[in-house]
């Protein structure tokens, strides 16, 4: 890890609670991801894509191994049917599982890729 990255990483995480290891591990599923071809989750647009962490529950914390593609402003942020725009209207429509066992099937994509 470069010196700026590790600057970065001390600066946004509690090194007693999260080691170099697993932050290394993230960057470079988070790298992998960007150069996958991954449509909306939402609406299969392939345009735009913003990966979108997708917790367990509501106090569960953001893991960067559950991460779902959604088309940035109508399906991450802003639109009627997005979670950070309308959580509630989002849930109800794809719920916390199908979110989660989507995020999971990428990351076993990923995974099969380090054999």
């Amino acid at each position: 890890m470069s010196n700026a990255n590790f600057k970065e990483w001390e600066k946004f995480h509690n090194s007693s609670k999260v080691d170099v290891k697993d932050y290394i591990d993230d960057m470079e599923y988070l790298q992998w991801l960007q150069d996958q071809p991954y449509k909306c989750f939402a609406c299969g647009k392939q345009n735009g894509i913003e990966w979108h962490h997708v917790k367990l529950n509501s106090v569960d914390k953001k893991n960067h191994k559950r991460l779902i593609p959604l088309c940035g402003v109508e399906h991450h942020r802003l639109g009627e049917l997005s979670p950070h725009g309308n959580p509630r209207k989002w849930r109800e429509k794809f719920s916390m599982k199908i979110q989660n066992d989507f995020a999971d099937k990428i990351y076993q994509e990923y995974l099969e890729t380090l054999v």
